[in-house]
């Protein structure tokens, strides 16, 4: 049988290791390479030594084939000068992705590396070695079910076909992602393949599952000051819609308000699940359409319901199937409604909605990781890099919990893809009504009546038992305390030491739309495809048109709503089409350090931020458009060892000054340890002669002295008494090896006269072609909360 020449090509380069002509080889001056690490997930690579890591021999190789190109590790032998990668690309060499520190990922013919032994700029060199590739957190279980990721500008189909023809069984996938049942012997053998770039364990999204925004987040006050999301169009991706059309998506959502609805239905698996499309409706959970409400709902006729920005547009992507499971995944997962229609490469997701105009997307959503830069964060980064006006938020996930029974919430439980860079991670805070949580006294299955028309507030013990053991979080109740953390919520840091989450928002019985199918108690039958009704939230219903729900699922879609109202007010008052880096900036600056995120019953501020449970605090709406800031935007950018400065005149002394800068990142590489490329430095210099740096806090303020930020693309300074006089605040290019970089700034204090902008009746833009098409909803419904 004459075998397809792709995989002859595979073959060749996979025996290399028996018979080349091209040695790899470290390289240094004169007195040898610089001890310069290089992280990576897999292992740490100290140059210096002389010496690679040690790999078992099935997952290294000694060189390349004659005439092949390769994959290789290039390090520089300090920040990156783009003279550097312009002369090494004029030889033929491709920058794939950075590692830090200083080092990239390339591909080049063999023959080129034997070249570079004279240059002084580079410090190393050496394969990039098929244990690289390998995941850490991929538990090997006989049949694994994978998520591999195609090396940029290689055909995916190419790699699919040398994946099969080791036996293993490439199962879906879209554009440079491919899902793979493979077995423990397999995998090896597939982290061989040269364009094979990652290899991850597949896991499928989850969902994580008025007052909140209105009153906490002061949209109320931002909205009655003209600022509503008109001028803006949302994207949210999640289960389904209402009925799945615009006039049936609910009560409070106009359908002239509704872009698109597009639907996403999951593909079949053969011999893994049959995927039932139902189009876009909101069935099962009906977490779509609370999501969605609390994005843009404009509320009952008393505002109850009413989420952050009630005038923007909407386009829906629905991305939930009923599921019947097969063969072996049956051994894994239960029948039911799974988050399949996603897509395995999420830009796809992202591209659609931008196309169609919308410039913030919302998604609560995602994988449980622990912390961990997948290539799900990688893509969103690398959408935002190529898209940066378009803001994606996520939501932080659900997984806090007390593992060591102290009473208190433990760290690193960050999911994906929140632990991306450029993405907006949003952790959830307690809700607190001032009408208390009322519910529907005539449903004849609630205790609602019993109960004086009120639902009971729960403790976190008596929800999650063996989550919560211990006080003082396991008496503490879900809501009633803005100051305090949602107990569930998913802590931070990520796996690189980055401060996430950014911000949080009210997570917990969280009241907003209740999709109108298979409603218990308002319907007369349950769904016909599991007999079960809808999902009728936490406690019971407000009313048939709305429920209560909480999670990060919750917190996410009214931070979302905040950037829509953030970017409504750059429009109106400054006619300013805002780019994501300033919309983050002003949601960080203008944040709310909360002062009992432990939960112990004390306003004692335990955690000043930043911290790893609230991030930079929790979004205020109000504070975020009152128009004392000011602000730069993409009008300068910087390369390494640039620099720009700018002067801003505090007109008394006494009050805070803060200063924020945010930039959007190149995207990192999945194999890296650390996510960070383009590294600028914040520096601060008060009248006196004072220098902060970014990020150097101590109780919840900045102080001097400290080290720089190499780890985050968000730095801020916050000075709590300003003095009177002109400060100075420079952003410095330290390393910049794939620009040039662009920034943000956000600066507020005491200005003096500084005008407050006025909003203006821009026109607005005109609405992009729709097109209605559908999808599903969510699993198992119970009276008790499933964040």
């Amino acid at each position: 049988m004459r075998r397809p020449i792709y995989l002859l090509l595979v073959l060749a380069m996979i025996l290399s290791s028996l018979s080349g002509v091209t040695t790899s080889f470290a390289k240094g001056g004169d007195d040898g390479p610089l001890d310069i690490p290089i992280f990576l997930k897999a292992v740490t690579i100290h140059p210096a030594k002389g010496t690679t890591p040690a790999l078992p021999d099935d997952l290294r190789i000694d060189r390349w084939g004659p005439g092949e190109s390769g994959y290789y590790i290039i390090q520089f032998r300090g920040p990156v000068q783009a003279s550097w990668k312009h002369r090494l690309q004029a030889m033929g060499v491709e920058f794939l992705e950075y590692i830090p520190d200083f080092a990239f990922k390339v591909r080049m013919p063999a023959s080129i590396a034997t070249s570079m032994t004279s240059m002084p700029e580079i410090n190393w060199m050496d394969i990039f070695q098929p244990g690289y590739k390998i995941s850490p957190t991929l538990q090997r279980q006989g049949e694994n079910l994978l998520h591999v990721k195609v090396e940029r500008g290689i055909a995916a189909s190419q790699v699919a076909a040398a994946i099969q023809n080791l036996g293993a069984r490439v199962v879906g996938g879209n554009g440079q992602v491919l899902r793979v049942w493979a077995s423990d012997a397999q995998i090896d053998a597939i982290a061989r393949i040269p364009d094979v770039a990652w290899i991850e364990p597949f896991t499928i999204r989850e969902r994580h599952n008025e007052y909140g925004a209105g009153v906490i987040m002061g949209a109320n006050q931002a909205n009655t000051n003209g600022y509503d999301g008109s001028t803006q169009i949302v994207a949210v991706a999640d289960t389904g819609l209402g009925g799945g059309t615009p006039e049936t998506a609910h009560v409070d959502v106009p359908a002239n308000r509704i872009v698109a609805i597009y639907d996403w239905p999951a593909a079949d698996d053969p011999g893994c699940y049959d995927a039932i499309n139902d189009g876009s409706q909101d069935v099962d959970s009906g977490h779509g359409t609370h999501t969605t409400l609390s994005v843009l709902g404009d509320g009952d006729a008393n505002g109850m319901g009413k989420g952050t920005a009630p005038a923007a547009r909407l386009i829906f992507q629905s991305v939930e199937d009923y599921v019947d499971m097969q063969g072996i995944c049956s051994l894994y997962y239960q029948d039911g409604y799974y988050l399949l229609g996603l897509p395995d490469d999420i830009r796809d997701l992202f591209q659609q909605a931008y196309d169609a105009g919308a410039r913030i997307h919302s998604n609560s959503w995602g994988s449980s990781q622990a912390g961990a830069y997948t290539d799900d964060a990688v893509n969103a980064d690398d959408f935002m890099w190529n898209h940066p006006d378009m803001l994606i938020t996520f939501s932080a996930g659900n997984d806090g919990k007390d593992g060591d029974s102290d009473g208190y919430v433990d760290e690193d439980s960050m999911g994906s893809p929140a632990t991306a860079k450029n993405v907006l991670s949003v952790g959830a805070s307690e809700n607190q009504r001032q009408d208390g949580y009322p519910c529907d006294t005539s449903l004849d299955y609630t205790d609602c009546a019993a109960q004086n028309g009120m639902n009971n507030i729960f403790t976190y013990n008596q929800a999650w038992p063996d989550d919560f053991p211990a006080d003082p979080i396991a008496s503490d109740p879900l809501a009633g305390n803005p100051e305090q953390m949602a107990g569930f919520s998913s802590r931070g840091p990520t796996d690189d030491g980055r401060i996430k989450p950014d911000v949080v928002a009210p997570g917990t019985f969280i009241l907003s739309g209740y999709s109108d199918m298979y409603q218990q108690g308002y319907d007369a039958q349950p769904n016909p495809q599991n007999n079960a009704w809808q999902y009728d939230g936490w406690g019971y219903p407000y009313n048939q048109y709305y429920k209560y729900m909480g999670g990060t699922s919750m917190s996410n879609p009214l931070t979302a709503g905040a950037a829509a109202v953030v970017r409504d007010f750059y429009q109106k008052a400054y006619n300013h089409d805002a780019s994501a880096a300033l919309v983050k900036a002003t949601l960080i600056n203008s944040a709310v350090d909360m002062l009992d995120e432990n939960n112990d019953g004390v306003n004692d501020n335990a955690y000043p931020i930043p911290n790893n449970h609230e991030g930079w605090g929790r979004v205020d709406v109000a504070a975020a458009t009152d128009g004392t800031a000011q602000f730069v935007d993409s009008t300068d950018s910087l390369n390494t060892g640039g620099s720009v400065s700018y002067a801003y005149t505090v007109g008394s002394s006494g009050s805070p000054f803060k200063v924020t800068l945010v930039w959007t990142d190149y995207p990192g590489s999945a194999s890296a340890a650390k996510a960070l490329v383009n590294d600028l430095d914040l520096v601060v210099t008060s009248p006196s002669g004072q220098i902060y740096q970014g990020n150097v806090f101590a109780n919840g303020w900045s102080t001097t002295g400290g080290a720089a930020d190499r780890i985050n693309n968000v730095e801020n300074v916050y000075v709590q008494n300003a003095e009177a006089g002109t400060w100075t605040v420079q952003v410095k290019g330290y390393n910049v090896p794939s620009g040039p970089q662009t920034f943000a700034l956000v600066v507020d204090g005491a200005f003096g006269t500084a005008p407050t902008p006025t909003p203006t009746n821009t026109p607005v833009p005109p609405t992009p072609t729709p097109t209605n098409t559908p999808v599903p909803p969510t699993p198992t419904p119970t009276n008790t909360p499933v964040p």
